[in-house]
């Protein structure tokens, strides 16, 4: 949706993040490794050497995103993420209250954004319906 406006280094920790996300319940879903190559796609982020090596601290992987705008990329990005599989499991819902809460955003805003994110699967959904007719 967004990660073309993050600097090259912001895009790395997101993908460190997203990975963790997508890895949080055991279980890789075929439609969270769909996603996860669309983000990749989209943020030019091709070869295998983009993917993190190490495991990383949330805090210090949130250190790139100096920004409210970058901030709020992630977690959008993120809440779509976790939703990919059509469950928001309670390991990923546990990482995204911690970066929220790491991003300075109050449990509201939290909350406004994944409703965001839920509208915006919805008006994806029903235009793919109307593709279909």
């Amino acid at each position: 949706m967004f990660l073309n406006n993050l600097t090259p280094e912001q895009k790395k920790a997101f993908l460190a993040i997203a990975m963790r996300i997508i890895g949080a319940d055991g279980l890789l879903d075929p439609r969270e490794r769909q996603m996860i190559e669309m983000m990749r796609y989209e943020m030019g982020m091709f070869t295998e050497t983009d993917l993190p090596g190490k495991y990383v601290a949330l805090e210090e992987l949130a250190t790139p995103f100096d920004t409210h705008k970058s901030k709020v990329i992630v977690m959008l990005e993120c809440i779509a993420l976790a939703y990919a599989d059509e469950e928001f499991a309670g390991e990923e819902e546990k990482i995204l209250r911690e970066m929220a809460l790491i991003f300075g955003f109050s449990e509201e805003e939290a909350n406004a954004m994944e409703n965001w994110v839920e509208r915006y699967r919805g008006l994806i959904k029903e235009a793919s319906e109307m593709f279909s007719k």
